[in-house]
């Protein structure tokens, strides 16, 4: 029937494009379980695009996932969407081969799978940021009445001006009463919530629970249990808590650790309501970074700028080099033996050169040596 309704309906049709006479492939940048992905030109505009072709036998599958329930398709969902942290997408329609596509902005940057592997300075300075604007991109997801279904690394993408950008939306479905209900598991095994993984009743809330997962993994470089391939494997979470992220960074501002640890909870009630409700305390934590990180630079500069402030130096007195006495040719000194006294002659020397390194304060007057001086000249 929805077949005969849409073969009839006045809708017009979306003209098939000829990806090859529209667009120059420049090259592959992505391959997902269902599409691949092109850095391409678009002829009619110039401009250099994200080109995005889906499996057609895939896409065919799991759509039929959802048969009597009307799912949007992924191009239909994605051109609406019009945030700063989610990939523009600028067109979609079918190919010429009867394959979906979207044509998307191009990000110059790197998958966040990358940067959780590397954990390198970029990461470590900008881990709660991007943290941040995740989350800021699901709560957008979620007041637009979605369910994205795959929060992951693998699906998030970091331009080289330190933005993160959702990207992939092939699994989402409306938030409504239909898409709810127990049955369809879809989604990315390790990063599955609890009771979507039981097949029950879903709700916005297993969006919460991957992304409390990815959080996790973005400062830890690991799963809060050990990596699953399976469902099988994935089940044996359900039974067995998640190590707290407090055990592997003690340095962790609680805060922090406990927000997170808090999504990842086995039952939807016990996790944050919303998105926002879990992202106020990570607010609070970056402003906090924020405030005290100027401070800290600015003392450290005042301290190395102002003398005053710099370590106190001894006294001149004490700080005069010791000067090391000419030792006689062929005489030498072995380690525990006792150091020879000096004689009128190296005191006549040694107070020339004190002389010569130093302004006279007063004229030197003539001393008569002393038989047994209690320290000796290099002493000074």
């Amino acid at each position: 029937m929805n077949f005969l309704k849409r073969l009839f309906s006045k809708e017009p049709r979306i003209p098939r494009v000829n990806i090859k006479q529209r667009f120059e492939l420049i090259g592959r940048v992505g391959q997902g379980s269902m599409s691949k992905v092109w850095r391409a030109r678009d002829y009619t505009t110039g401009r250099v695009v994200s080109l995005k072709i889906l499996d057609k036998v895939k896409t065919e599958e799991l759509e039929a996932r959802f048969i009597g329930l009307e799912k949007p398709k992924e191009g239909e969902i994605a051109v609406q969407f019009n945030h700063p942290h989610i990939v523009k997408t600028y067109e979609h329609g079918l190919t010429t081969d009867q394959e979906q596509y979207l044509v998307m902005e191009f990000i110059e940057g790197y998958n966040l799978s990358f940067l959780v592997d590397a954990q390198n300075e970029d990461m470590k300075t900008n881990c709660l940021r991007y943290i941040i604007q995740l989350g800021e991109a699901i709560q957008y997801f979620h007041d637009e009445g979605w369910i994205h279904r795959d929060i992951c690394p693998r699906n998030i993408m970091v331009n080289n001006d330190h933005e993160l950008k959702l990207i992939d939306f092939g699994l989402v479905v409306p938030n409504t009463p239909p898409f709810l209900q127990p049955g369809n598991r879809t989604g990315t095994a390790a990063y599955m919530a609890p009771e979507l993984i039981k097949r029950q009743k879903t709700s916005q809330k297993i969006d919460i629970f991957s992304y409390a997962v990815t959080c996790y993994e973005m400062l830890t470089r690991r799963l809060p249990w050990k990596a699953a391939e399976t469902m099988e494997a994935v089940l044996q979470h359900i039974n067995s808590p998640p190590e707290h992220i407090q055990n592997l960074l003690p340095d962790l501002d609680p805060r922090i650790g406990d927000t997170i640890m808090k999504g990842l909870e086995l039952y939807p009630q016990d996790r944050w309501q919303t998105v926002n409700d879990m992202l106020e305390p990570l607010k609070q934590a970056f402003k906090d970074q924020q405030r005290s990180a100027p401070r800290k630079t600015s003392e450290a500069q005042q301290t190395t700028a102002d003398p005053a402030r710099r370590k106190p130096q001894p006294d001149s007195k004490q700080a005069r080099p010791k000067v090391r006495k000419k030792k006689k040719p062929g005489t030498s000194r072995q380690p525990g033996e006792s150091k020879p006294e000096s004689t009128e002659t190296g005191q006549a020397s040694a107070e020339k050169s004190r002389s010569a390194s130093r302004k006279p304060e007063r004229p030197v007057q003539k001393k008569t040596p002393r038989p047994r001086p209690e320290k000796t000249d290099d002493s000074h």
